[in-house]
């Protein structure tokens, strides 16, 4: 595989992977890869299936578990689905899971696009995070974060 370098202002070399590092040994986390990066908005995370879930690298310890968590919500809603209603699009759960959750989900995010009745609400409690949430707690049981619905709802109030 190749690596593609770049040089920095103090004639540095360093590659496009020493910009994200993996998370390894996360329990009961199978199928896709963690990685910690700043190339995201700070404080949030991504689930891109096929790719991996990132997490931005200053989030503090105490709650990456939580987020990592509900990222792995997604890709579990990628794999099965939620209560067997796993997403598909022509006939493909990829093109299901971006077009179908991902997209929703990144347009409720976007100023003035959020303000379409379809992509309107709080990001937390929109449904694409309400699924997500539901999946993680029946996987991670016991093993939930202790803080995860404090932040993660699995249901409107």
């Amino acid at each position: 595989m190749a690596t593609c370098e770049f040089t920095d202002a103090h004639n540095q070399q360093f590659s496009l992977y020493q910009l994200t590092q993996e998370i390894k040994n996360i329990p009961k986390l199978n199928g896709i890869r963690v990685f910690e990066t700043s190339w995201i908005r700070s404080g949030s995370g991504i689930c891109l299936p096929g790719i991996g879930i990132f997490i931005h690298s200053k989030i503090p310890e105490n709650s990456k578990k939580r987020i990592i968590q509900h990222e792995y919500g997604h890709f579990l809603d990628y794999k099965f689905g939620l209560d067997g209603d796993r997403k598909k699009l022509f006939g493909s759960a990829f093109l299901g899971f971006y077009f179908l959750i991902g997209i929703p989900s990144l347009f409720n995010l976007m100023p003035f696009i959020n303000q379409i009745p379809a992509f309107a609400g709080r990001h937390q409690c929109y449904w694409t995070e309400l699924r997500a949430n539901r999946l993680a707690k029946a996987h991670f049981g016991d093993l939930i974060a202790e803080d995860f619905d404090r932040y993660f709802p699995t249901q409107l109030a």
